[in-house]
């Protein structure tokens, strides 16, 4: 018999001003089974405060605008798409390009 996993553990890249305000690269999370966005948001912000405001809603529901998640480099993940498991990768990244 499979127990049920209480948590998920997932890696988190941060680039550009979420890297800047939190002074890594690089966060690992256990966020609460079942995973969503606000599960992984309220994680990241447990992990790294200064990111709430830069990046992060300040009610901790979603990513601020202008922010999005891509999961494992390979797509960009909505609401309603937001499947990650044991061991994905996050990349929060600006959605906006500059030139």
């Amino acid at each position: 018999m499979t127990e049920a996993r209480e948590t998920v553990s997932v890696r988190v890249e941060l680039f550009g001003t979420p890297r800047i305000h939190s002074g890594t690269n690089v966060v690992d999370l256990a966020v609460p089974c079942p995973p969503s966005r606000g599960g992984v948001v309220a994680a990241l912000a447990g992990k790294c405060p200064a990111l709430v405001g830069h990046g992060l809603k300040t009610d901790l529901t979603d990513l601020e605008e202008g922010y999005v998640f891509n999961l494992n480099g390979l797509a960009f993940l909505g609401e309603a798409d937001f499947f990650i498991k044991e061991g994905d990768s996050l990349l929060l990244i600006s959605s906006q390009a500059g030139g």
